[in-house]
C-alpha cells in the first residue's frame, strides 16, 4: 500500500463526489479550427454474426473537459505523461465569478478579483487547485453561444489576463481550472499569456469544466485524471470533486 493510498481513504471518507466533466459527443464545442470529437457506432447487438455494441472515437488532445501539461506552450516542459498521481490531487477553491461576467464575453478575470476573493477567504495555498466560474458553463451546449465570433472574425469568451495568471504561478498553485474554452479570454485567445505564465509555472490548466456552481470557496479536493498520453500536450480529462 502507497502513502497515496493511505492519504486518499482519510480524504474521501464519506464526502460527496461531484463530477466536473461533460460527457466527450458529437457536436461538443472545440477551438476554432481543430478537429472536434468523433464517435462511430460500427457494431450493434443485433448483428447475429457478432452481437457487440462497439464503436470507434477520434479527437484532437484538447476537446471536451480535458488538462493542458506545461508541454502545450513551454518547450522542454513536462508532457501529459509526465505529470505524478500526486500531483494529479489537489485541495481545491473556487472563485465564483458569475456577477463580475455576467453576459460579459471580454471580460479577463483580475488581479483584483483574486484579492477580494483571498480578503474574504484567506490567501491561496501553494499546491491549490483554482477553479475560475465565470458562468459560462450555462452555454455549453450551445456551441454558437459558447465560442462567440464576431464578424470582424474576432472570437469571445471570458478568460484569465495575464497578470492574475502570473500572480497565480507566483502563488506557486498546482493548476487553474475555467468554465470556458480557453484560459486566456477570447479576444486575445492567440496570444497564449495566460497560458505561458501558469504552465511554465509547472502548473496545469483544465478548460471546460462542469458544474463548478456546487464546488464550495473552499473545503474540497479535486482528481484531475487526463488520458495518460506519452508526449501528449493535453487530453480529455475525468475531473471529480470531493465535497464534505
Amino acid at each position: 500500500m502507497t502513502s497515496l493510498d493511505v492519504d486518499l481513504r482519510g480524504l474521501v471518507g464519506k464526502r460527496h463526489a461531484l463530477d466536473l466533466t461533460y460527457p466527450l459527443a458529437n457536436g461538443d464545442p472545440i477551438f476554432p479550427g481543430q478537429q472536434g470529437f468523433a464517435f462511430e457506432v460500427l457494431g450493434t447487438l443485433d448483428n447475429p454474426d457478432l452481437p457487440l455494441y462497439y464503436g470507434c472515437i477520434s479527437f484532437m488532445e484538447h476537446c471536451g473537459t480535458h488538462m493542458d501539461s506545461p508541454a502545450h506552450v513551454v518547450a522542454g516542459a513536462r508532457y501529459l505523461d509526465e505529470l505524478t498521481p500526486p500531483e494529479l490531487i489537489a485541495p481545491a477553491i473556487k472563485l465564483d465569478l458569475r456577477g463580475e461576467c455576467r453576459d460579459r464575453a471580454d471580460y479577463d478575470v483580475s488581479e483584483a478579483d483574486i484579492a477580494a476573493f483571498e480578503a474574504a477567504n484567506g490567501p491561496i495555498a501553494p499546491g491549490s487547485l483554482v477553479f475560475l466560474h465565470t458562468g459560462w458553463d450555462a452555454r455549453y451546449h450551445d456551441p454558437d453561444a459558447y465560442l462567440v465570433a464576431s464578424d470582424d472574425g474576432e472570437f469571445h469568451w471570458p478568460g484569465l489576463s495575464a497578470e492574475a495568471a502570473a500572480l497565480l504561478a507566483a502563488r506557486g498553485v498546482r493548476g487553474v481550472g475555467i468554465d470556458t474554452i480557453g484560459m486566456d479570454g477570447g479576444h486575445v485567445a492567440m496570444t497564449l499569456n495566460a497560458h505561458r505564465a501558469l504552465l511554465a509555472s509547472g502548473a496545469f490548466i483544465l478548460e471546460n469544466v462542469a458544474n463548478l456552481a456546487e464546488v464550495p470557496p473552499a473545503g474540497s479536493f479535486v482528481m484531475a485524471l487526463p488520458m495518460k498520453v506519452r508526449d501528449g500536450s493535453g487530453a480529455p480529462t475525468r475531473v471529480v470533486a470531493f465535497l464534505d
